[in-house]
């Protein structure tokens, strides 16, 4: 029987001659559509959703959807906000059980968020979320929105459970908690490795967690007291941080030993001639405008063509340097990526400094990179794209599990009595509390946070994960 096309109107809203079964047919038809819309928007990505796709999904025609959502903007408006309610609802719900002590709940949200994390598709609907977010002002506000909710849940468990904590000490707490969880999806979905190491980093993970809930103070052993010797973010460092990405010398901080001759066949042809420099420099500076434009203007906006417009030159010119789309895209990612894995190799190995120094060195380069908002767009976009790119996705893996070694390296010269799985576990951890900083970017507009603070405790907690004591019992 063919269906009917219903009247236009809100979610739950019947038609005024249909009666109540019409009513019920009309809202889960909208549930189905809202439902299709999420699955669209994380399989296709935010550049290629498309209504047309959603009808298919439900198993209706395009015209048919336009009855209950008129444009695209409204429908991926209203899929994104129900997504992100329905999620929110339910840890609300564990966070407010009532009969339940603080800690209990506190306990019982954590490891709900890890089942999500592990076990749905809420990853690959928020890495998509977080870069759609850089571009459309209402996913920004949305994302704004949830994570200062989120947050919020947090701090208010995290004041119950030690009263005399001050509001800013109990966002601290709860910023480094979600930037953990938040660091843990990227690290799970992005590093590989076997079911063994996983096990045994969700394991370090719960108790480097459990940890920051219990810390009643403002003192960790190993750490310190939370205020560390770098100088907060609004008044400058006396130490001038050169960052890798987008910064006036970025070809000379990084970029320049990145030319193709890094990618696959130019390696066998690469030689060190006039030519050739030449031609490194050249490809490097369409690596940098390339780089710029994924961050500024995403992966559905990166075209051979904006790129070579930013430069300056024609498309045919640079297709000389990159023949196709995909060449330019995973070459730009690729020089990026490498350029801070070897960042992070040099400040790694071994010196004349300790290991923990160069731990931490690490720990406050890396923090002071995911803090400029160029590196975060860039992270996002790069996040979204490994979903739908084989190539990127295999290109992300292999770069970060190479990262992951560096801290597990510097865990072993800390602690000689780790076994390799514990060392890699740890360094799993410190790795991906420091991929969270990213998220600490939303929701920060509408709360307050001091981000120097928050810092300080990610540096302890590094520290301490380090060296293995991250037993609740051992907070001071």
């Amino acid at each position: 029987m063919q269906e009917r096309s219903p009247e236009r109107g809100t979610l739950g809203e019947a038609r005024p001659d249909g009666g109540p079964v019409a009513g019920r047919n009309r809202e889960l038809r909208i549930t189905q559509i809202i439902v299709a819309a999420r699955q669209t928007f994380q399989e296709d990505g935010y550049a290629g959703f498309a209504t047309r796709r959603v009808a298919r999904r439900v198993g209706i025609a395009q015209g048919n959807l336009q009855y209950y959502f008129r444009t695209k903007d409204e429908l991926l408006r209203t899929a994104l906000r129900a997504y992100m309610r329905q999620t929110l609802n339910d840890y609300a719900e564990i966070a407010t059980r009532p009969g339940a002590s603080a800690e209990r709940r506190c306990s019982a949200l954590v490891e709900r968020i890890f089942r999500d994390i592990n076990e749905t598709d809420l990853p690959k609907f928020l890495f998509e979320v977080w870069a759609f977010a850089q571009h459309e002002p209402y996913a920004a506000e949305l994302v704004d929105d949830m994570y200062a909710e989120y947050r919020g849940m947090f701090v208010k468990l995290l004041s119950e459970i030690h009263p005399a904590l001050t509001n800013e000490e109990c966002f601290v707490r709860a910023s480094v908690l979600i930037a953990q969880t938040s660091g843990m999806m990227i690290l799970s979905h992005q590093s590989g490795g076997s079911d063994k190491d996983h096990t045994e980093f969700i394991r370090v993970t719960k108790r480097a967690i459990k940890l920051i809930v219990s810390l009643s103070g403002q003192v960790l052993e190993y750490g310190g007291p939370l205020h560390s010797s770098r100088k907060p973010h609004a008044q400058g460092s006396s130490k001038i941080h050169v960052g890798v990405f987008g910064s006036e010398g970025h070809i000379q901080h990084g970029l320049l030993e990145l030319s193709t001759r890094q990618t696959g066949k130019d390696v066998l042809d690469y030689r060190p001639t006039l030519q050739g420099k030449r031609r490194e420099i050249k490809t490097n500076e369409i690596i940098s405008s390339a780089a710029n434009l994924l961050a500024s203007e995403g992966y559905a906006n990166f075209t051979q063509a904006r790129v070579a417009r930013e430069l300056g030159i024609l498309p045919a010119a640079l297709q000389h340097y990159f023949p196709t789309h995909d060449d330019l895209l995973h070459s730009t990612i690729g020089a990026l990526l490498k350029a801070y894995l070897d960042r992070y190799v040099e400040m790694g190995r071994p010196s004349g400094k300790p290991a923990l120094e160069r731990l931490r060195e690490i720990v406050e380069d890396v923090f002071e990179e995911a803090c400029d908002p160029r590196v975060c767009r860039f992270a996002v976009e790069m996040f979204a794209l490994a979903q739908h790119s084989d190539v990127t996705r295999e290109l992300v893996r292999r770069i970060y599990a190479a990262y992951r070694a560096i801290y597990a390296d510097l865990v072993r010269e800390i602690d000689s009595s780790a076994t390799a799985r514990e060392c890699l576990a740890r360094a799993t951890l410190i790795a991906a509390q420091m991929e969270g900083v990213a998220t600490l970017m939303f929701g920060l507009p509408k709360q307050w946070g001091d981000i120097d603070r928050v810092f300080d405790l990610m540096m302890a907690m590094a520290i301490r994960i380090a060296h293995g004591r991250i037993d609740a019992k051992d907070a001071a």
